[in-house]
């Protein structure tokens, strides 16, 4: 289990970079608690740390595209501040001024300069809180609410 979740934009988080395989991320998490395949795009989303840390994995090159992260998981920090240890609204506005020209869809923020999407961080319910970060390109066709 990682003590700390250090989020480096289009890089990974820690010691998880993107573009690695299950190979090299099974040594340093251990084995996923549970599975699941995408429907929709050819990827496979693997859960460790009661849910609370997901790892979605290309189908096509094995490799790792997006890192999922919840409020159950110790230090998770973009530039020094800690994301979830934090209120809500504080977190947002360091992630807004960090990007001021985010991507709205369905309830979720994308903040592509940073490289992260963020829910729940308004409402401030830890529940509802998730982040994550996610591979280059991964989202620049994604069709977006204007803000």
């Amino acid at each position: 289990m990682m003590q700390e979740h250090i989020i480096v934009p289009y890089a990974g988080v820690g010691p998880l970079k993107f573009g690695m395989t299950r190979e090299e991320v099974y040594p340093i998490l251990g084995a996923p608690l549970s599975l699941k395949k995408c429907r929709f795009f050819d990827e496979s989303t693997e859960y460790w740390s009661e849910n609370g840390l997901q790892l979605t994995f290309s189908n096509a090159d094995g490799g790792l595209v997006e890192i999922g992260l919840s409020p159950n998981l110790p230090n998770v920090q973009l530039n020094g501040l800690k994301l979830f240890e934090v209120p809500g609204w504080q977190a947002f506005k360091a992630l807004h001024d960090w990007d001021n020209a985010p991507l709205i869809t369905a309830g979720t923020t994308i903040f592509l300069k940073l490289g992260l999407a963020a829910g729940g961080f308004l409402n401030d319910d830890d529940a509802d809180k998730a982040i994550a970060v996610f591979v280059n390109g991964r989202w620049d066709d994604w069709p977006t609410e204007e803000t």
